[in-house]
């Protein structure tokens, strides 16, 4: 870490449900969270995945061993961000950033066309002002459980 700075241990598992076959991303992260003992006490897991379910699983799975579970995927912010009661800070998406006048961050003409036609179409990232989506924990460097969680958005930016 910087002078002064938390060392922080970082992962990104994908989920399985509605995807590829994968490797199992709850035992995965066991072997993970085993990697930073010793090391960290402060862990953050963006977990990729399609479904819901799938993330909220996830996220009491991890929960009181994980500072934060964020879920990543769908572009769509959700606006569900707690503290599960273990101290995990959960999200289940945190958005996107990218193109808000957009069809999640792609040409609103190009999708709309693939979705009447039916036929595949070449995507295309939409131009014009960006959203910036994410979220802000606030962690315990002691216990690593999370003491606070709060989702931002910012519009408009050029």
């Amino acid at each position: 870490p910087a002078e002064g700075g938390v060392r922080v241990g970082v992962a990104n598992l994908l989920g399985r449900h509605f995807m590829e076959p994968l490797d199992d991303p709850f035992r995965l992260a066991d072997t993970i969270l085993e990697s930073f003992r010793g090391q960290t006490a402060i862990s953050f897991f963006d977990f990729h995945a399609e479904a819901t379910s799938e993330k909220a699983a996830f996220g009491h799975y991890l929960d009181g061993r994980a500072s934060a579970v964020v879920g990543t995927h769908t572009h769509v912010q959700t606006a569900d961000e707690r503290l599960l009661p273990g101290g995990t800070a959960y999200i289940t998406d945190v958005g996107m950033c990218g193109p808000q006048h957009s069809v999640i961050g792609m040409c609103v003409e190009t999708v709309v066309r693939k979705f009447i036609t039916q036929r595949p179409h070449r995507l295309e990232v939409a131009a014009g002002p960006v959203v910036l989506c994410g979220v802000v924990v606030d962690v315990d460097p002691q216990t690593g459980h999370a003491t606070h969680i709060e989702r931002v958005q910012i519009r408009d930016v050029y």
